[in-house]
């Protein structure tokens, strides 16, 4: 998992073609004007959800993770609460089978820990990277975009 400042990074930070077209995309375009939704940026290679919504209470927010899209998870305006465990951990066992249309197994167990994300800030995580996203760290609107990235490396 990387965790970061959108600021810090340029598409030539990264090798995958794939994180560099999604970096480009952030980088040139205001994403809050975009309204909420699902945006293909290249095809089912990058795409973006653009969302909107008050967080969840930490027993509401499940943990996920993807076979074969990295999540680069980005704040846009707000601040959340993330979750994160390594997928191999002891304890940690999937409480779904795994879902292609949506590449997405969840888990339960403990999570190694929790990160606030502010405003321009992202968590980029791999398939072992277990998450739980969207949990509230108060009652005001999170404004967020979740690019998908087809893992190409």
């Amino acid at each position: 998992m990387i965790i970061g400042q959108v600021s810090d990074f340029k598409a030539k930070d990264f090798t995958s073609k794939n994180i560099q077209t999604a970096l480009t995309f952030i980088k040139s375009h205001d994403l809050l004007a975009l309204p909420v939704g699902k945006f293909a940026l290249d095809g089912d290679n990058v795409y973006l959800n653009r969302q909107t919504y008050v967080g969840k209470e930490e027993k509401d927010a499940k943990i996920e993770g993807h076979d074969h899209y990295l999540d680069f998870q980005l704040v846009l305006k707000g601040e959340e609460r993330f979750g994160y465990v390594d997928k191999r951990r002891n304890g940690i066992k999937a409480t779904t089978s795994y879902d292609p249309a949506k590449d997405r197994t969840n888990y339960e167990g403990q999570v190694d820990g929790y990160i606030v994300l502010h405003e321009g800030q992202f968590a980029l995580v791999y398939p072992n990277d277990l998450h739980q996203a969207c949990i509230k760290v108060n009652d005001e609107p999170i404004e967020k975009a979740v690019i998908k990235i087809k893992i190409d490396f």
